[in-house]
C-alpha cells in the first residue's frame, strides 16, 4: 500500500488527501495549526508523518516553503517525492528543488476542472502514482518551476477578470445601473467560450483605435459621476502598447473580405 504523508491542511490538499485515501492510499497528515475536523489520521511532528512515506504532500507559506523543505528532507525515505504544492515563484521551486534529495522533487498544482500538474525531476514518477489512484494528473516537464509559472499565470488571468468585473460594478453604481451591470456581467459570462476568448483577443489586436475612442466615452461619463476607475488607466496602456506595435501572441490576421 502507497504511503503518502500530507503536510500543510489547506483546503486543497486535503481534498485530494481524501481522494486518495478513499482510492486504497495509507494517508497521514500533518499541520502546525490542525483544522477542527480532519478525515485523515494527523500524526503528532513531521518527522512522524514523513518517515516511512513514498509521498509527501506539501503545502506552505513562500516564507516557510524553503525552511519546510530543509526540515523534512533528512528524513525523507530513499526513493521518497516530494511533492511541493506552494504557490510560490519558480525561483523558489528550483531552490528547493536542490534542497530535498536529488530525483525527489516534483513542482505540483491543483488545477479546477482538470487535477495535478507536475513538473520536476520526479514529476512523471508523482503523475504515475496519483493515475495508479485514479486521481488525474498531467506531467508538464522535468523542470522544476515550470508548474509554478503557469500558475502565477492563471493568477494573472484570474485577478484581472476580478478587478474588472469589481470596476464595473463600482462605476455601475456611481450611475445607478449597478443591477443591470451585474445582469450584463452574467450574461456575457454565460455565452463564453473558446471561440469567443479568440475573438476577443483578435479584435484587441486590430481594432485598437475603436477601443480607444470607445474608452473616451467611458471616463467622460464616469467623470460626471465622480467615479475615479481602478482599470480605465491600465486599459488605456494597453492600447498605446498595441498601437506603437506590441503584438499580441496567437492573435489571427483579419479575415480578408471577399
Amino acid at each position: 500500500m502507497t504511503r503518502i504523508a500530507v503536510i500543510g491542511l489547506s483546503d486543497s490538499l486535503l481534498a485530494l488527501a481524501v481522494s486518495l485515501k478513499d482510492a486504497g492510499a495509507e494517508v497521514v497528515g500533518f499541520d502546525t495549526h490542525t483544522p477542527q475536523y480532519v478525515p485523515i489520521t494527523v500524526s503528532s511532528s513531521i518527522e512522524d508523518a514523513v518517515t516511512s512515506s513514498d509521498i509527501v504532500l506539501v503545502h506552505s507559506t513562500p516564507h516557510l516553503a524553503h525552511s519546510t523543505a530543509e526540515k523534512i528532507a533528512p528524513v525523507l525515505k530513499a526513493g521518497a517525492i516530494y511533492a511541493d504544492f506552494t504557490t510560490a515563484t519558480p525561483e523558489l521551486k528550483q531552490r528547493i528543488a536542490q534542497t530535498v534529495p536529488e530525483e525527489a522533487h516534483a513542482d505540483a498544482a491543483i488545477v479546477d476542472e482538470l487535477g495535478v500538474e507536475a513538473s520536476g525531476a520526479a514529476a512523471l514518477r508523482l503523475v504515475s502514482e496519483l493515475t495508479a489512484l485514479s486521481f488525474p494528473a498531467y506531467f508538464i516537464s522535468d523542470k522544476a518551476g515550470d508548474v509554478a509559472l503557469r500558475q502565477l499565470l492563471r493568477n494573472l488571468l484570474a485577478k484581472s477578470l476580478t478587478g474588472a468585473l469589481t470596476d464595473t460594478l463600482w462605476a455601475a453604481e456611481s450611475v445607478g445601473m449597478q443591477d443591470f451591470a451585474c445582469q450584463e456581467i452574467q450574461r456575457q459570462f454565460d455565452g463564453m467560450t473558446a471561440a469567443r476568448a479568440q475573438e476577443l483577443i483578435d479584435d484587441a489586436a486590430h481594432n485598437f483605435k475603436r477601443h480607444q475612442i470607445e474608452m473616451q466615452d467611458v471616463v467622460e461619463i464616469l467623470s460626471q459621476s465622480g467615479y475615479e476607475s481602478t482599470m480605465i488607466a491600465p486599459i488605456q496602456f494597453t492600447h498605446g502598447r498595441i498601437m506603437h506595435g506590441k503584438k499580441i501572441p496567437h492573435a489571427q490576421p483579419p479575415t480578408k473580405k471577399s
